[in-house]
């Protein structure tokens, strides 16, 4: 029996069109989803990324350098002994911005302000200077060489900050960079590392 068209029909032929035509469908409706989608990614993208820049802003700016003013004068300082002093350090992180209690030492050296940080490079801790009732004495530690030691691990220091050969502390303490005002009010800024080769290189302005 032939079929009204003419053409007989073949076994299986009315699935294979049907199977056909799902699958032309669904290839039809994966790229109208993949063009929605990638619309939809791009407009979001477009609309999100101002708000994204605004967000990490902050982040920006607290990268930048800033100097937390002290009650210190130049003339406060020698050459001498490292003299033990407090300021309230500002700091600006990426959504805050605080003052936090901080103590350096501070010695003349080269026509320049070595401002050591108290923290010891080995583990952290707080060194103590050679002081007797609050002033600077002269060195007390390891036969009288050193003028700092860690509580911790004994690391000691000299007079500069570098530790001792047998010390366990690897670098000598940080130092920071600071500016002098006109009438000698001393700025202190970021925190600078050191090693033992570059103990000597300090940052800062030439004292005038």
């Amino acid at each position: 029996m032939e079929h009204k068209s003419g053409s007989p029909l073949q076994p299986g032929s009315e699935p294979h069109v049907e199977l056909q035509t799902e699958r032309q469908g669904l290839t039809r409706r994966q790229f109208l989803t993949y063009v929605l989608g990638g619309t939809g990614a791009f407009m979001g993208t477009v609309i999100a990324a101002p708000m994204v820049v605004s967000a990490f802003d902050p982040l920006h700016r607290g990268g930048s350098e800033s100097f937390s003013k002290t009650t210190w004068k130049v003339s406060d300082f020698n050459d001498k002994l490292p003299t033990h002093v407090s300021f309230n350090e500002h700091i600006d992180d990426a959504w805050n911005s605080r003052d936090n209690p901080n103590d350096v030492y501070v010695i003349k050296f080269k026509n320049k302000l070595m401002i050591m940080s108290h923290t010891c490079t080995h583990l952290g801790c707080h060194v103590n200077g050679s002081e007797d009732n609050g002033k600077s004495v002269a060195a007390k530690y390891g036969n009288g060489e050193y003028w700092f030691m860690c509580p911790c691990h004994n690391s000691m220091y000299n007079i500069y900050g570098v530790p001792s050969p047998s010390s366990p502390a690897p670098d000598p303490l940080a130092v920071y960079n600071y500016r002098v005002d006109p009438d000698g009010t001393v700025w202190v800024g970021s925190q600078v590392k050191r090693t033992k080769q570059t103990w000597d290189q300090i940052p800062g302005p030439t004292l005038a």
